[in-house]
């Protein structure tokens, strides 16, 4: 069977971009769509391994062991070691089972239009069904991380550090799976924190909202609880719980949330 180049590396960098986010999503970890397309870009070139002959097994897991932690490296930027090991095992194991599933399917279905190779799939099949396998797993994946979710446990209080460039604020925060505000464009978890204990990393813009004036650039999004609905400024930080990174927003708030407490968030922005 021919194999085009194009369509090899068009084809993997649709594949690696799904294995990235998959990571991303089973570790809340950051990573920017960009780096994400970069990194889903070096492994689509790496996958240009299937025009060698033949390779033993050992030199295969060795390549793509090598090849995950350089894509981990460039999605996911300066991590910890901890961190960047945690990064690296998880997205090994979501590619190797993705290859076992191509392996597979390879031996047992021989599918028309498809070449497996130095654990490189290659398929000459309509992009409908590669899309529609991918968003299947996808979901898989999503109902994997909904009971995983299920299964958090959290300290009640904790210590939460937001950061930016203006500096570091750390605060008493609440632990609170009622929590569900999200943003309403990404799903990411929000962080809501009282505007006296964030003070100094208050973008000017949500600064200007409590004085009565609006922004081009505010974002916003409705908060409902038992009593009342309110609308919440949120902005983007570094956020960091009992040491481990968080991936959400910051909101900000001028209700006071309770005795002793700055701000409350949902354990599900916590990162593995």
């Amino acid at each position: 069977m021919v194999v085009y180049i194009d369509i090899l590396i068009i084809l993997n960098l649709y594949i690696n971009y799904f294995l990235i986010r998959a990571t991303v999503l089973i570790t809340r970890r950051v990573c920017s769509v960009k780096r994400c397309v970069l990194s889903a870009f070096v492994g689509a070139l790496g996958s240009l391994v299937i025009l060698l002959p033949e390779l033993p097994f050992y030199l295969i897991l060795l390549i793509k062991s090598t090849l995950g932690m350089l894509l981990v490296l460039v999605a996911f930027g300066r991590q910890s070691k901890a961190e960047f090991a945690v990064s690296v095992l998880f997205f090994l194991v979501v590619n190797f089972t993705f290859a076992g599933i191509m392996l597979a399917l390879w031996t047992f279905a021989a599918p028309l239009g498809m070449v497996w190779a130095n654990g490189t799939a290659y398929f000459n099949i309509p992009i409908s069904a590669i899309i529609a396998f991918t968003a299947a797993a996808y979901l898989i994946l999503r109902l994997a991380r909904f009971l995983a979710d299920k299964r958090l446990h959290c300290k009640k209080i904790c210590a939460v550090t937001i950061s930016d460039k203006k500096g570091a604020v750390t605060l008493r925060g609440l632990c609170d799976t009622g929590n569900e505000l999200c943003d309403v464009f990404t799903g990411k978890p929000v962080v809501v924190c009282f505007f006296d204990k964030i003070a100094p990393l208050i973008p000017c813009e949500i600064i200007d909202y409590y004085d009565g004036k609006l922004s081009d650039t505010l974002r916003i999004i409705p908060c409902r609880t038992v009593n009342s609905q309110s609308l919440v400024p949120i902005f983007k930080a570094d956020i960091s719980i009992e040491g481990k990174t968080a991936d959400g927003f910051v909101g900000v708030t001028k209700r006071v949330l309770g005795n002793n407490i700055d701000c409350i968030f949902n354990p599900k922005i916590i990162s593995i």
